[in-house]
């Protein structure tokens, strides 16, 4: 006995290791594959921050400075000028259209999320007849492009009087976002345990109580994935509002920035202000929701 506890004793000290200073930095160093996607990650990133760096700081320049290019930097004038103008821009201020916006998108949001978790349900856990071919519609409606959309709603809104109304934007939306939001809850339904709907089946619990209570807290993160993505598309959306909006009073944010260019001079300043002010929200809302948006993409692509 006193033998097997001397040998299950931990060691009185940890092992030493006698390595050179070139084999702990070889070990230290990725190996080339890894080091490759490094690189390319990145480049990637490079790519896509340098035009926004740029972007940003034209925001704060006079137009003198950032005429001959933004990254001179010598006597740089930071001022806010450019986001007053922009917030007070005379043909559609930004300080309107970016309530305009807020009005389309939040709804266009939240009907696209109770609809698509309503209806992506039944496509996870049912049979039904046709549900394959229903399942195909949803698909070719998803890969459609949007004039082609436009062309079968425009005569539609302007016959039951949606036309150029909140409203009618609403819906043309949430007919857009329907398929791929149904697409993306169904992959990650499809993961979700069946035992949990057959304990609360057994307690007597309704088709409707599983749903509410079980299958939506759930699916919080994908329903965080699709309210992100959803709330970005909308949000930054230029096609639909220039086809269905008309009135300057209702203008969204998207269809403002190329009226801000002028016709004799490009202030691209003003222009580079009413940009920020118009990604600010979405990037905000990704980041502050950016790891319940990680956790439902990773589960839906994986299921």
């Amino acid at each position: 006995m006193e033998e097997e506890r001397t040998l299950d004793a931990p060691p009185e000290t940890a092992p030493q290791t006698d390595l050179d200073l070139w084999t702990k930095i070889r070990y230290a160093l990725p190996t080339l594959p890894r080091a490759a996607r490094y690189a390319i990650a990145i480049g990637l990133a490079v790519l896509w921050v340098v035009p926004f760096i740029g972007l940003l700081m034209a925001s704060f320049r006079p137009l003198s400075e950032i005429i001959h290019g933004w990254w001179h930097l010598e006597g740089m004038t930071l001022t806010l000028e450019n986001y007053w103008a922009a917030l007070d821009f005379s043909t559609a201020p930004m300080s309107r259209t970016l309530i305009n916006t807020a009005i389309v998108t939040v709804p266009s949001v939240m009907v696209v999320m109770l609809l698509g978790a309503m209806v992506a349900y039944p496509f996870a856990r049912f049979d039904f007849p046709l549900k394959k071919t229903l399942f195909f519609i949803l698909i070719i409606v998803m890969a459609a492009p949007p004039e082609l959309v436009a062309m079968g709603n425009y005569n539609t809104l302007r016959e039951t009087g949606l036309f150029d109304t909140y409203l009618g934007l609403i819906l043309v939306h949430v007919g857009w976002g329907i398929g791929w939001v149904v697409l993306f809850l169904r992959n990650f339904l499809l993961g979700l345990p069946d035992e949990l709907e057959e304990a609360a089946r057994i307690d007597g619990a309704s088709r409707y109580q599983i749903f509410r209570t079980i299958v939506l807290p759930f699916s919080a993160p994908a329903l965080v994935s699709v309210a992100v993505i959803q709330f970005t598309w909308v949000w930054n959306a230029f096609f639909f509002p220039m086809v269905f909006m008309r009135s300057s009073e209702l203008y969204l944010a998207p269809q403002v920035l190329p009226m801000m260019k002028g016709r004799l001079q490009i202030d691209w300043g003003l222009v580079a202000a009413g940009s920020i002010l118009t990604m600010a929200v979405p990037v905000l809302l990704f980041i502050v929701l950016q790891r319940y948006y990680t956790r439902g993409m990773v589960a839906a692509v994986a299921d």
